[in-house]
């Protein structure tokens, strides 16, 4: 999986960020329907701040990504943490990193 045996890298373009988020948001919207007022959010795995992200093309090895309804507020909370995680860390764009996944 990404992330875990293989690194991410980081995508500081923000528009590249916005198109995956785009892309993350139609497949919610196609497999769940359209969730306005529901208090839910569409988050994608890898993250849209990656280049292994949901609208990646040929900037990617892979094009395999997950994205699925949360709570608005986890969704926010886990951008925020994400942001902080690169900041401590100094991961500059271009920058690969390792993500352990706990279920």
């Amino acid at each position: 999986m990404p992330g875990e045996e293989q690194p991410l890298h980081r995508l500081v373009d923000r528009a590249k960020q916005d198109t995956n988020r785009a892309a993350a948001i139609k497949t919610c919207d196609d497999v769940w329907g359209d969730c306005s007022g529901s208090g839910l959010e569409c988050d994608e795995y890898p993250f849209s701040s990656t280049y292994e992200r949901a609208a990646a093309g040929g900037d990617s090895p892979t094009r395999r990504y997950s994205s699925r309804l949360i709570d608005a507020a986890d969704n926010g909370a886990g951008g925020t943490m994400i942001l902080a995680v690169y900041t401590q860390n100094r991961i500059l764009g271009g920058d690969p990193f390792y993500v352990t996944i706990t279920p």
